[in-house]
């Protein structure tokens, strides 16, 4: 039931980013709660863990959205800048390593790599899409392209088919963001 619940709260939510709703936040809180503990539970501790760090991403996000843009107005959907790059992949990488590491010496995940690029990568989505950078999307095709063979292997099937339609999602929402791009351009 509470996968189930978490599957439902979260296509909202994505589907409310998709269109730029500011409405994806509170939805995405509740979501990050509920997936903190069906990961937990599935021994996924590196995608537990991202859910708390997905919730203060949420909240910065939430305020950025709101008032982020020129003279604390809304924020308008830009491309990532040179060094918003640099940050993204260096700190993806590095992330990645260090969970990784975490992981193999105090979990007993069976796949520690896949669930711990998941987990860094999710987090530079997550920060890119509070920044409104279109190219937020790419990052979560990757991801969710890796999550749902992994959510398979944990039997985890409703998380696994959410995370097929979060892909065709992020394809939505970078249609919809590169529109928002142009016109406020």
């Amino acid at each position: 039931m509470i996968e189930l619940t978490g599957f439902i709260v979260t296509v909202i939510s994505i589907w409310l980013a998709t269109r730029e709703h500011v409405a994806y936040y509170p939805t995405g809180i509740a979501s990050v709660l509920l997936y903190a503990w069906i990961y937990y539970d599935a021994k996924l501790y590196a995608e537990a863990g991202l859910q708390f760090i997905w919730l203060v991403l949420l909240i910065y996000g939430w305020y950025h959205w709101l008032r982020g843009g020129s003279n604390r107005t809304e924020l308008p959907v830009s491309r990532t800048p040179k060094w918003g790059w640099l940050t993204a992949l260096s700190t993806g990488l590095l992330m990645t390593g260090v969970i990784v590491m975490i992981q193999r010496t105090y979990t007993d995940n069976p796949a520690p790599f896949v669930d711990s690029s998941i987990a860094a990568w999710s987090i530079v989505a997550q920060w890119m899409t509070a920044r409104k950078w279109l190219e937020n999307w790419f990052f979560w095709l990757a991801v969710n392209a890796v999550a749902v063979p992994l959510y398979i292997t944990r039997e985890l099937w409703l998380t696994a088919v959410l995370y097929a339609i979060l892909f065709v999602l992020a394809i939505e929402g970078w249609r919809k963001w590169r529109v928002s791009l142009g016109a406020s351009a």
